[in-house]
């Protein structure tokens, strides 16, 4: 009689084989569709984020776009600006308060740079260690308002870039990680939606006896969501619960998740001064007075990120003699269309002036 060994999980795994099912390892990948969902938004989320503005001018020695600047910007919060005289070149990278501390409006008085990591990992290799140790020894003034007169050894000197309007707190926290928790929720609607349509579809429990049925109607299930592509069609479960006790309850409609998913996109780019619809979004029509709303929230916030940039730049380019510019992307510059009323018509003598000559 042979003795007992554990199985070989490497083996099944290579073989694709999930070792806790018994079933090939592709059967269970429905489980990744948040995850993967919320991949896709992530990617929706940092390309509104970087090109709501548009860098132009800049400095040759700085060496990057005008979107890897917002791109750094979106994952970091803030970033300062700085030239390196030993290199003869511009940086910007994050920052760490240096041993200056905080002036009278609790502002940082100097700062070092410090370089990007991008997890842990990084931030335990000998790279980003000697980085560190290189960076930190350079001590930089920051300045917050443009000089009136050149200033002696303006590589000792540094803006900083902000995202927004920051808090009390001299930290930011970066817009990848305010929006995380709106692309989590958005993440969770289409699944959501999906099971709706599978529960319309006649999807049911069956109750089984052992865990060989269990296998049978687990393959069966996938079967027949191969067939018709719409997802599992029965969810096996060992208990006592009757069949009954599982599709009692109301079944929402699709687009009830789906609604709830663009009011929340809506938000989110509220968040950014980025035209939307509104948290939420009227059917037939929306009101003038609704929509000045909205559009006046929304430009507020856009606004308060072009001016942080202005400000940080007018401050560069008298500091360091450059002509840098910044400006709303004209996809995301408000329209100065003539406003309708009600019933979606242009305001009594809105044009009285127009030339109607045929």
């Amino acid at each position: 009689m042979a003795n007992p060994t554990l199985p070989d999980l490497k083996t099944l795994i290579q073989m694709g084989i999930d070792p806790k099912t018994g079933l090939p390892l592709k059967m269970g990948s429905d489980c990744n569709i948040k995850s993967d969902l919320k991949k896709f938004l992530r990617v929706c989320d940092e390309t509104d984020a970087v090109n709501r503005y548009k860098w132009g001018n800049l400095p040759k020695k700085l060496d990057i776009t005008s979107q890897e600047l917002e791109r750094l910007v979106y994952y970091r919060g803030q970033l300062i600006m700085f030239y390196m005289k030993e290199l003869d070149k511009f940086y910007v990278m994050p920052f760490a308060l240096e041993g200056g501390g905080l002036d009278f409006y609790g502002r940082f008085k100097q700062v070092h740079p410090i370089p990007f990591a991008n997890g842990k990992d990084d931030e335990k290799s000998a790279r980003y260690k000697n980085q560190l140790a290189l960076l930190s020894t350079k001590k930089l003034n920051v300045l917050y308002t443009k000089p009136t007169e050149p200033i002696e050894d303006p590589e000792n000197y540094c803006v900083i870039i902000r995202d927004y309007t920051n808090q009390l707190p001299q930290s930011i926290i970066p817009r990848q990680e305010l929006n995380d928790v709106l692309l989590d929720i958005m993440s969770e609607c289409v699944p959501y939606m999906r099971t709706s349509l599978i529960n319309s579809t006649g999807t049911r429990g069956v109750r089984v006896q052992d865990a060989d049925q269990y296998s049978e109607v687990i393959q069966g299930a996938k079967s027949m969501q191969r067939a018709a592509e719409t997802g599992l069609t029965m969810v096996p479960m060992q208990g006592k619960m009757e069949f009954q006790d599982l599709t009692s309850g109301k079944v929402s409609e699709a687009a009830e998740f789906m609604s709830a998913m663009k009011s929340i996109d809506n938000l989110r780019l509220s968040g950014y001064g980025i035209e939307n619809g509104g948290i939420y979004e009227k059917k037939a029509h929306e009101l003038n007075a609704e929509a000045e709303i909205n559009e006046g929230s929304t430009s507020a916030r856009l606004q308060d990120g072009l001016k942080i940039r202005q400000n940080a730049i007018e401050i560069a380019n008298a500091l360091w003699g450059e002509n840098m510019t910044i400006d709303i992307a004209e996809e995301h510059k408000p329209t100065e269309e003539q406003p309708l009323t009600e019933e979606g018509q242009a305001p009594e003598g809105a044009n009285e002036n127009a030339d109607t000559t045929l």
